[in-house]
């Protein structure tokens, strides 16, 4: 991949809290068809990224640059499930319909498009059934699977999920993931994650950070640089699907 595929492009960042740094000097591409899993530690660094990715923090020092910036309201982000307030008293379908803002602004009336569109999405997402229930009687997968269908209602040009596969059930898993690898032949997808199993088998790159970045465009990482990463030895649990994780490559930096 050439600089000039690139989507995206984190360079040199650096950034942290109370002068505490948490990323060093963290350098990042993004390709079109990227399917990237930012793995590492509690505490390393992923989400602080993920937020200085979607200009959530400003970095101390080095840019992040959209070389084809996505359309107003198109880049799809489900937050960690837990920082979403489930006592706001909403049915799951407004909360769903919430996505479609990005589309038209705050002001315009939803239409008759963008409840179609909401529809079809329950239906995907197996919630049909749950449409009018309030988000406070959702089980963990449904809130989950939720979040996930507000984001892509918008019909983003590139979705990030932080933690998308903790607490959630075998149905939402497998909904899920058919829905990622049918998304990933249009858009970019970026998981962060502390788990990389839940999604192993849809990963491309892998990027490990633990306030410095690793990257690995073949998604292949080491037991050695996984220790490097984290900080100390790690076993791979290889769940059927991602025993190409295990094998041995050239250590390069992006």
């Amino acid at each position: 991949m050439t600089a000039a595929d690139c989507l995206l492009e984190v360079e040199g960042v650096t950034f942290g809290y109370d002068r505490e740094a948490v990323l060093r000097d963290v350098n990042l591409r993004i390709h079109p068809r990227d399917f990237l899993a930012i793995i590492g530690p509690n505490g390393g660094g992923k989400t602080t990224l993920l937020r200085v990715i979607l200009g959530l923090e400003q970095p101390w020092r080095g840019t992040v640059r959209w070389h084809r910036p996505p359309g107003a309201g198109r880049v799809g982000y489900v937050p960690q499930f837990s920082t979403f307030d489930r006592n706001f008293p909403l049915a799951l379908e407004d909360a769903v319909l919430m996505g479609r803002i990005g589309r038209r602004g705050l002001l315009r009336r939803y239409n008759r498009e963008d409840r179609k569109a909401v529809a079809a999405m329950l239906e995907r997402l197996k919630l049909t059934s749950m449409a009018r229930a309030p988000i406070a009687d959702l089980s963990g997968g449904q809130m989950q699977r939720a979040l996930i269908g507000r984001a892509l209602v918008a019909e983003p040009d590139i979705l990030f999920l932080d933690e998308p596969t903790s607490s959630v059930d075998a149905e939402t898993r497998t909904v899920f993931t058919e829905l990622l690898t049918e998304l990933n032949r249009r858009i970019p997808i970026v998981v962060v994650t502390h788990d990389v199993t839940g999604v192993a088998a849809q990963v491309k790159q892998i990027a490990c950070v633990n306030r410095k970045l690793y990257y690995h465009g073949d998604g292949q990482l080491t037991n050695e640089q996984l220790a490097e990463a984290y900080g100390c030895p790690v076993e791979l649990i290889a769940h059927g699907v991602p025993h190409r994780v295990l094998s041995e490559h050239p250590h390069h930096h992006h």
